[in-house]
């Protein structure tokens, strides 16, 4: 699949980064091996594969142990802002 230098220059404007000309046309030959990559895989014919011929490997089952007791003041001492010993966020659904 061939990209356009248009479609890059729409991807980078959605993705809000900026690119020169020298990266615009970097970015369009590696986009275009991945959209050529994913072609490739289109055209295998999985049809045939039953998923239930695979064994599943064995979950490691573990107790559910607790190692460490409120450790509140190590997690939250980078917050911005704390109440009660919790994370504050701004409101944003009124």
């Amino acid at each position: 699949m061939t990209i356009s230098l248009e479609e890059v220059s729409k991807i980078a404007r959605l993705s809000m980064i900026r690119l020169d000309e020298a990266e615009s046309v970097r970015m369009q030959t590696q986009l275009g091996g991945i959209f050529n990559w994913i072609d490739k895989l289109n055209e295998i014919d999985i049809s045939t594969v039953n998923l239930h011929d695979f064994p599943m490997a064995q979950m490691q089952e573990r107790d559910d142990v607790v190692t460490t007791i409120n450790q509140s003041k190590e997690v939250t001492q980078n917050a911005p802002q704390l109440a009660h010993d919790m994370y504050t966020v701004p409101k944003v659904v009124e």
